[in-house]
C-alpha cells in the first residue's frame, strides 16, 4: 500500500452491515472501519465482535481497509487484538499526544501480529492529532516507530480542544503543521483544515479539500459518502492543468535525452522539481480523471 498516493478515506461504523457490503460502490481509495466515534460507547465492545466479517467482506471487494480503534485503555488492548487480522493494512490511533502511546502500541500489534500468524510489522499505524499538547511532540510522533505510515490531523477534535470552531481560519495553522512533520518525514498525511463535518455546502468541502492538497496533504477524510466525489473532483486536475504536464514532461524527457538539464516551456524554466511535480499531475489524472475547463470569465 502507497499511503502517499492521494486518495479519499470513507468512515463507516464497523456494525453497519448494509454499508459495508455497499462499500465498494462508493468510489474511496480506502475504507475505515470505525470502532470509534461512528459507535455509541456502550456499543463498542458488541461492535468489536463484527470487525472480522466486516474486514473479510471488505476484503472480497479488493478494498484497502484500516480500523479506527479506541485509546482508553479499557478498550485499547482489546480493539487491537480483534483488528490483527489479515485484509486489515493500518489501524487509526486517535488522541495521540506523544510518542510514547505509538510505541506502546506498536509493541501490542507485534504480540498480536505472532498469535495471529500475521507478518511482522504487516499493520501500519496512522497517528492522528487531535490536542494541541501534541503539537510540541509532532517529530517525535512521526519517528516513533517504523510502524508509523502516516499522520492525521482530527479538526474537530482540535478545535473541541481550544474552545473553537473547526473552521479554515482556526484549523489552517495546526493543520500544517501536522503536515510538515509528515511529509518531512517521508510520511503520508489525512485530514482536512477545517471541519470534517460539512455535507450539503459541496463548495466548502471541495475547498477545503483542495487547502489540504495545497498543504501537502495525502488524503482526504470524509465521513458520509457524499464527500468522497466532493474530494475526487476537488482534487483532479483540470484538462488544461494535465495538458500542460503532458508539454512540460514532453519537454523535460527531450532535454534530459539531449543532454541538457533545462528547457522553457510557456515561459516557464524547468527543472527538476518542476518536472516531478507535473509528473504528479498526471499521475494523479491517471487516478482520478480530469476535471473539465472552466469557461473562460
Amino acid at each position: 500500500m502507497n499511503w502517499t498516493e492521494i486518495g479519499t478515506f470513507l468512515f463507516i461504523p464497523v456494525d453497519a452491515e448494509r454499508m459495508v457490503a455497499g462499500a465498494h460502490k462508493r468510489g474511496a481509495a480506502a475504507i475505515i472501519l470505525d470502532l470509534e466515534d461512528a459507535i455509541a460507547p456502550s456499543n463498542r465492545d458488541a461492535a468489536r465482535g463484527k470487525l472480522a466479517g466486516s474486514v473479510a467482506s471488505l476484503a472480497e471487494q479488493g478494498l484497502t481497509t484500516v480500523v479506527r480503534v479506541n485509546n482508553d485503555p479499557g478498550r485499547l488492548v482489546d480493539d487491537i487484538r480483534a483488528a490483527a487480522i489479515a485484509g486489515v493494512h493500518a489501524i487509526i490511533l486517535p488522541k495521540v499526544e506523544g510518542a510514547g502511546l505509538c510505541q506502546f502500541v506498536d509493541g501490542a500489534l507485534a504480540v498480536a501480529e505472532r498469535a495471529a500468524g500475521l507478518p511482522e510489522r504487516s499493520i501500519g499505524i496512522i497517528a492522528v492529532i487531535e490536542h494541541p499538547a501534541a503539537m510540541r511532540a509532532l517529530d517525535e510522533i512521526a519517528a516513533a516507530t517504523p510502524r508509523v505510515v502516516a499522520l492525521g490531523f482530527g479538526s474537530e477534535d482540535y478545535a473541541s480542544a481550544i474552545g473553537t470552531r473547526a473552521t479554515f481560519e482556526s484549523m489552517a495553522m495546526p493543520a500544517q503543521a501536522v503536515a510538515i512533520a509528515a511529509r518531512g518525514r517521508g510520511l503520508a498525511v489525512f485530514g482536512v483544515p477545517g471541519s470534517v463535518g460539512i455535507i450539503d455546502d459541496e463548495p466548502a468541502f471541495k475547498a477545503l479539500a483542495r487547502a489540504a492538497n495545497a498543504f501537502g496533504y495525502t488524503g482526504i477524510l470524509c465521513i458520509h459518502p457524499r464527500q468522497v466525489a466532493m474530494a475526487d473532483e476537488a482534487l483532479a486536475p483540470s484538462a488544461d492543468e494535465v495538458a500542460k504536464a503532458r508539454r512540460i514532461v514532453e519537454a523535460f524527457d527531450r532535454s534530459v535525452a539531449s543532454g541538457s538539464g533545462a528547457v522553457a516551456v510557456d515561459g516557464q524554466m524547468i527543472d527538476i522539481p518542476v518536472a516531478m511535480q507535473a509528473k504528479r499531475v498526471l499521475s494523479l489524472a491517471d487516478r482520478l480523471g480530469a476535471r473539465k475547463p472552466q469557461p473562460a470569465a
